[in-house]
């Protein structure tokens, strides 16, 4: 139950996050057309807000998205983390086992 509660208030917390970045392109568009006949340097900002707009979107949608993949496929995820987990472990010992410190002995006896 309480991972139920989580979720939803990621949920609505993302939500907002998303109607924060709207409302902020939509002030980057008002600020960009307002100086049309400024220096450039002042359009330039608009355009930083813009972007930074965007790029929040882009996140924020990509965080939503990979929620929802959890949500629906969390056994998948979970067996798919314990096999990526297992491989690193088996390849980190492996390495150490089979040639990690042989190495170090012979540039040691090189010098």
């Amino acid at each position: 139950m309480a991972i139920a509660h989580t979720v939803g208030l990621f949920n609505v917390f993302v939500g907002l996050m998303l109607v924060a970045s709207i409302l902020l392109l939509g002030f980057g568009v008002v600020l960009w057309s307002i100086r049309l006949g400024t220096s450039p340097s002042y359009r330039d900002t608009a355009i930083d807000i813009m972007k930074w707009a965007v790029a929040v979107l882009f996140v924020l949608v990509v965080l939503l998205a990979i929620a929802q993949v959890v949500q629906t496929h969390t056994t998948e995820l979970l067996f798919g983390l314990g096999a990526l987990i297992t491989a690193l472990a088996v390849y980190f010992l492996a390495s150490e086992l089979m040639g990690g410190s042989g190495e170090k002995k012979e540039k040691e006896e090189e010098r």
